[in-house]
């Protein structure tokens, strides 16, 4: 089918970590246990390290931002693995809502925002990956330094993040530094896989509802006053059908995303959110501190908040579009000339009126409402949280 060429990278990035459903059962499974033993073992390394190290607060504020970011993608693409037959719903519902395309113009609608997903899929992964690849080089900085400038003695070699292997970290430098890189490489496709997929679907949904309202303006186009009352009746009225029909299959799908993954972005916008606080934090502090300011550590705090940045947007961007597109299928309706319709289809037409007033929203668990305004919020929040922690540690 035409349409699986724009989700190809997606359906491959799904099942490289297990959550294409309509791959063989075993080998997804085996997918998923390999994935999910390498985010534990990556995980847990790092919080050994703060229980087992002594106390300070700049090493908690140091792996504390980064441990529960990498928690919230793995609680995420377990939990999008639980729901994993809500991914095949999605696929049969994208197949059908694109087999009830009637016309040229409706295709070119929805092949725009399958497109669209494409790209924002190609461009989260080549930015993601190459951040990725990048930290996992720069491990091996001082080795290369020691071949090209060397020192009296070898330069201390350092892991991405600090944690614990219970083994001596210099002289198996190279066998931790694979595992910590294949366990960031883990995270990072469940986190493109998961959110490139939630991305595309909702840009779906927006051209469900642009097709609902282009429906809508053509319901009263070849319909001239010498035809017979009853013909513009039935033609106006199968033509409100066909419109109500894709708006109503835009709400559906909304709903399905909503049920999907409205729960966990509430819990990723709290972890982000909190995080992102105590970054800023430790990035005041070793600003700040001649003694405790490293180059590494600061170029570490500024890709978290790149990266919340990018996230809270993104959502944001996605919730209010969510309006902006059911606000004018409703500004559609208003804007016909009902006036010209026969009578009958007049009295349909006030009545969606009437049924389209309240505006469409998505909501993040029923707590928080994505927007531009819940943009701001969220800024507004993770600053006055940074402020806080800021005040009362100094």
């Amino acid at each position: 089918m035409e349409l699986e060429q724009y989700y190809v990278l997606n359906r491959v990035l799904l099942s490289a970590i297990g959550l294409w459903p309509y791959d063989d059962f075993k080998v997804r499974q085996l997918r998923f246990i390999l994935a999910l033993l390498i985010l534990i073992l990556f995980n847990g390394t790092q919080f050994i390290k703060l229980f087992i190290s002594k106390y300070s607060l700049d090493l908690l504020v140091q792996i504390l931002p980064f441990v529960s970011v990498f928690m919230g993608f793995s609680i995420k693409y377990v939990t999008v693995y639980a729901m994993i037959g809500n991914i095949k719903e999605f696929q049969e519902r994208l197949r059908s809502n694109w087999s009830a395309l009637a016309d040229d113009r409706e295709i070119e609608i929805i092949q725009k925002q399958a497109i669209n997903g494409r790209l924002f899929t190609i461009i989260l992964a080549m930015f993601i990956y190459s951040t990725v690849f990048f930290l996992i080089f720069t491990q091996y900085i001082p080795i290369l330094l020691d071949i090209i400038i060397p020192l009296n003695e070898s330069r201390p070699r350092e892991l991405i993040f600090p944690a614990v292997y219970f083994i001596n970290q210099q002289k198996y430098f190279f066998i931790l530094t694979i595992h910590a890189g294949i366990g960031l490489l883990i995270i990072a496709t469940s986190g493109i896989a998961t959110e490139s997929f939630s991305f595309a679907n909702a840009l779906h949904a927006f051209g469900l509802f642009e097709i609902a309202s282009y429906r809508m303006k053509r319901m009263l186009s070849e319909i001239y006053p010498q035809m017979c009352i009853d013909k513009q009746y039935i033609i106006s009225r199968q033509r409100i059908i066909a419109a109500v029909d894709f708006h109503r299959r835009a709400i559906e799908y909304s709903e399905l995303l909503k049920a999907s993954f409205g729960q966990m972005y509430l819990i990723l916008f709290i972890i982000l959110v909190c995080s992102t606080s105590i970054n800023l934090y430790y990035f005041a502090q070793i600003i700040t501190t001649v003694t405790t300011g490293k180059l590494w550590d600061i170029f570490k705090s500024i890709i978290l908040v790149i990266l919340y940045i990018i996230c809270l947007t993104m959502a944001n961007y996605a919730g209010q579009k969510f309006i902006d597109c059911d606000t004018h299928f409703y500004r559609t309706i208003c804007n016909t000339k009902w006036y010209n319709a026969p009578l009958e289809t007049q009295k349909l037409i006030f009545f969606l009126i009437q049924k389209t007033t309240k505006c469409y929203k998505v909501d993040a668990g029923g707590m928080f409402s994505p927007c531009f305004e819940g943009l701001a919020t969220g800024f507004s929040m993770t600053i006055s949280y940074f402020m806080v922690i800021y005040s009362t540690s100094t």
